[in-house]
């Protein structure tokens, strides 16, 4: 497995450049040339305004940045994703400045580096996913209030010195010296924004940073001349980036009391760098539409590692996928990562040609595109999706915002994932609490199903049908059974759930669907699994899946996703994180954790071992054919967890339209307030079993 996983990630041309391939490939080209074209005019000033804020020299944003380009276009796991130095990370490495140099921040990026590619080739790139977004989004709002606290002192072009890094010490700064501001500075930076802003909704053709610090250069060669602006050669120096330097770690003036900022910082370096990158990559996925390969968030983590560990070497600094160069990426058109191999090369023709004039950039300009930078880090809908994950969510969004700018942004996001932590676990009990009353049996991956065949009792027949009186009232009891359902679950008012159906957190059952436990009863549906349009999910009478000693028609995992039109017909089980693609069928089956089917298969009468792909079409009706099955690949499980967490976003969502539990709730069925069976458990009041 280790090999293979290797192999895959020293295999450049892979499945990313499937979209070059596919159609008119020069026409596919073209649209990567041109978009590499743009983003590398929007890239270097965003590299060199960045490395500033970072406490850093101006070029070392510039040719070390298009270097972090080509290495995540060349190792990196996304089709779309550009690379680059992101203003994430200029909490860290300027409080590293700060205290240390730039060899030991080219030390903790090594370690840093090393970290991500362990994480790599270890698959951990589902792990890491599952940091909550309501921590992501807080963490977001964090660091960009602190970028714009930060340039405080530029926008307002006042000449002091915080007493130390970070937040409160600039604000209190700007403060101190907030009645010696240059108004031209202040206009100056924020008319930078304006223009960036206007420019952009002309095209996003317009690379707007540069033409903003072009103008800014030009008003400060000549109108405002005299307004006493600060300029970057007057700050910095002369600009070099017709070279590069070799940057070498810091190990003479190692000490043991050292070890612990080592650690520190090297970890909030593989932090920001693994959850900006996947995090990007996977809104790239969905801003482009990709129909095709997703991004491979194993892959994405490698390639980071590369970014860690020669960037700093080469005199720059961490980078990392740069969610707005990204977004422009994709509105360009580009199809494939050739964008980011051109982007390299037109970033290093520009640095040569224009490094000379990059001096003359005034300060508040460099302010003003940071300050931009910061006011798009938050996503309106970013914050729209968190506070619609309820007030726990939104509590923990807020609270990491406020810890991240109050402390810094290590303690803020740990101290908020401990919070996190202890939630989960404290929601976890109750739920296993209210599963014990309910008689639902755990998820322990370590449990087998057996499907087991009820003793057949004799039937009468009644014109070709069985409709002996016993029979009848057994069904009329199933069906008057009422579902029961985490409160966090959602059930579309066009779905039909008859019957005893157990809904664990999070489930979303979509219009269309049909959940029948009428004549095999009880279903089991678990947390965060989604069935989706037009799914049937049946069973067999007195035929039953046993699972951790209880017997039950059909039995569904969690994190399971059942494609549309999809049939699961009891007795059947079915493992955790499964995908069952379109118009698939599974009958009287096993089928193990972490399978794949896909669209239009057929698994009828066998147990499928765990993690094993099922190809488009396939009839597997014998064990044999079970047992031939080759493993999924890392792509459909995260294509799967990808569709599970879309899934849990629409239950949300579709709680937050509604205002309750289930789609049926007031104004649809006239039924009143769901009453709470237990902790975190409802049953569907005043619809006889049937909504």
């Amino acid at each position: 497995m280790l090999i293979n996983r290797l192999k895959q990630f020293f295999h450049l041309f892979d499945a990313r450049y499937e979209d070059l391939l596919a159609g008119n490939v020069a026409l596919n080209g073209l649209r990567d040339v041109t978009a590499g074209l743009v983003v590398a005019a929007v890239a270097i000033p965003l590299g060199m305004g960045i490395a500033m804020a970072s406490g850093l020299r101006p070029e070392q944003g510039i040719v070390p940045g298009a270097i972090a380009v080509l290495l995540g276009s060349l190792f990196g796991g996304s089709k779309y994703q550009v690379y680059g130095p992101t203003a994430a990370f200029i909490p860290i490495i300027g409080a590293i400045m700060a205290e240390h140099d730039q060899g030991f921040l080219v030390l903790c990026s090594l370690i840093a580096g090393f970290i991500l590619w362990c994480l790599g080739v270890t698959g951990m790139g589902r792990i890491v996913k599952q940091v909550p977004h309501s921590i992501i989004v807080g963490f977001t709002i964090g660091i960009a209030v602190s970028i714009a606290v930060t340039q405080g002192t530029e926008v307002l072009g006042v000449q002091a010195t915080a007493e130390g890094h970070g937040a409160w010490p600039k604000l209190q700064a700007m403060l101190e010296h907030f009645g010696h501001l240059n108004l031209w500075a202040v206009v100056l930076a924020v008319g930078s924004v304006l223009f960036i802003k206007l420019l952009l909704r002309v095209s996003v053709f317009i690379p707007a940073p540069l033409l903003a610090i072009a103008a800014a250069i030009g008003l400060s060669q000549t109108w405002l001349a005299d307004a006493n602006l600060d300029l970057v050669v007057t700050k910095y120096g002369a600009i070099s980036a017709k070279s590069l330097q070799f940057a070498a770690p810091s190990l003479e003036s190692l000490d043991i009391s050292m070890f612990g900022d080592i650690a520190y910082y090297a970890i909030a370096i593989v932090f920001v760098a693994a959850i900006e990158s996947l995090l990007c990559a996977h809104l790239a996925d969905r801003l482009a539409g990709n129909r095709g390969t997703p991004f491979n968030a194993d892959k994405e983590l490698w390639g980071q590692g590369h970014l860690m560990v020669l960037v700093p070497l080469l005199n720059g600094f961490p980078s990392t996928g740069a969610l707005a160069r990204t977004a422009t990426n994709i509105k360009l058109g580009a199809v494939s990562p050739l964008s980011g191999v051109f982007n390299f090369v037109f970033q290093l023709l520009l640095a040569y040609y224009v490094a000379h004039y990059l001096e003359l950039v005034p300060m508040a300009c460099i302010a003003g595109i940071l300050l931009y930078v910061a006011m798009n880090m938050v996503k309106r809908e970013e914050v729209e999706e968190v506070l619609s994950m309820g007030h726990g969510h939104t509590a923990l969004m807020l609270y990491t915002a406020a810890a991240v700018v109050a402390t810094d942004f290590l303690r803020g996001v740990l101290s908020a994932l401990a919070i996190y932590l202890v939630w989960r676990f404290v929601e976890h009990s109750r739920a296993r609490i209210a599963e014990t009353e309910l008689e639902v049996p755990s998820l322990s991956t370590a449990l087998r199903a057996s499907i087991e065949e009820a003793k057949q009792r004799p039937r009468a027949v009644v014109n070709g049908h069985h409709a002996h009186g016993v029979e009848r009232r057994k069904w009329l009891a199933h069906i008057r059974q009422p579902a029961l359902m985490a409160r966090s679950a959602f059930v579309h008012h066009q779905a039909s759930v008859i019957g005893r159906v157990v809904l664990g957190d999070s489930v979303h059952i979509a219009a269309g669907a049909s959940v029948r436990a009428d004549e095999g009863s009880p279903f089991y549906i678990g947390a965060n699994t989604n069935i989706q349009d037009g799914v049937v999910i049946h069973a067999l009478q007195d035929r039953y899946v046993m699972v951790g000693g209880g017997s039950w028609a059909v039995y569904i995992g969690k994190n399971v996703s059942i494609a549309h039109d999809a049939l699961v017909h009891g007795p059947s089980y079915v493992g955790d994180e499964t995908f069952i693609g379109f118009k698939a069928v599974v009958h009287d089956a096993v089928v193990g954790e972490g399978c794949f089917i896909g669209i239009g298969a057929i698994v009828a009468g066998v147990e499928l071992p765990a993690g094993r792909f099922v190809p488009p079409g396939a009839v597997i009706d014998s064990q044999a054919k079970a047992d031939a099955l080759g493993p999924v690949r890392p792509e459909h499980r995260e294509f799967n967890a990808d569709v599970v967490e879309v899934n849990r976003g629409l239950a949300a969502a579709y709680h937050e339209h509604n205002g309750h539990g289930h789609g049926l709730a007031l104004g649809k069925s006239g039924h009143g307030p769901v009453p709470a069976f237990a902790a975190d458990w409802a049953p569907i009041a005043g619809t006889g079993g049937v909504f």
